[in-house]
């Protein structure tokens, strides 16, 4: 079965084609402009499709990274996969973007992810040798994600291999003073490999079609795990204090 996979959570986008059948990755193609989802992503599906000489009609699922990441990004890419789920009447697997770090090969000591979410806080998730939960995904502040990487790394003793932290929060805090001695204890994913993309949510996707964990379309949802700034500053009364405070200065 030819399964598709959306990636769309990050800075750069990404789609793929897998067999199932040995788990073969066909093709996969990179979104290089930043943030470029909205305009490239259906054409790079087509042309992908047609550089493999296949059609949509020859898919037999559709799967996306339905966050936490970008809220445009997570946006489109379920949009997009609902839309094509719905219009080739196929299953479709919604993947949560840190289960994607789960169970990496190579990694010995584990792997811990942190997805930049700004003002030291992260999306994360702390996973052990055998993909156990060590720090269940969710919203965290990175220092959360540090101690339990620490805790794991402690726990596994002299001699195994620290665990290996992935995602664009290395990016967004690995130089800051507070973060980068912390981070030194640990691995740190090459950039090649360092971030979600799409043939990791096929590979995903797999599994869990095989666990009969794909839904229909209109269950694609996406995965925020926190309200958006403008939403929490609303709840909490900020947005609201800014407004007053703007409104004063204009008198």
């Amino acid at each position: 079965m030819l399964v598709l996979g959306i990636e769309t959570t990050g800075a750069k986008g990404s789609c793929a084609v897998m067999e199932t059948e040995g788990r073969a990755i066909l093709e996969r193609r990179m979104i290089t402009g930043r943030m470029s989802h909205l305009k490239d992503l259906t054409a790079d599906i087509k042309d992908m499709l047609d550089s493999l000489g296949k059609t949509p009609a020859d898919l037999g699922a559709v799967a996306v990274s339905v966050g936490p990441g970008s809220f445009t990004g997570i946006r489109i890419g379920v949009s997009t996969a609902r839309a094509l789920g719905q219009a080739l009447d196929i299953p479709c697997a919604a993947v949560p973007t840190l289960e994607l770090f789960r169970n990496i090969k190579g990694c010995a000591g584990g792997t811990a992810v942190i997805l930049n979410a700004r003002r030291g806080q992260v999306y994360g998730a702390v996973f052990g040798a055998d993909g156990e939960d060590v720090l269940p995904p969710g919203p965290y502040m990175l220092n959360d994600v540090l101690d339990a990487a620490e805790r794991l790394r402690v726990q596994a003793g002299p001699g195994t291999p620290a665990p290996v932290f992935f995602g664009d929060g290395i990016d967004a805090y690995g130089d800051m003073p507070e973060y980068a001695d912390r981070l030194a204890l640990f691995g740190i994913a090459e950039p090649e490999d360092r971030y979600q993309t799409a043939d990791m949510v096929c590979l995903k996707a797999a599994e869990m079609t095989e666990r009969g964990m794909t839904v229909g379309y209109s269950e694609v949802m996406p995965e925020y795990m926190r309200l958006a700034e403008a939403e929490q500053r609303l709840n909490d009364g900020s947005l609201r204090r800014m407004q007053e405070k703007k409104w004063r200065n204009l008198l």
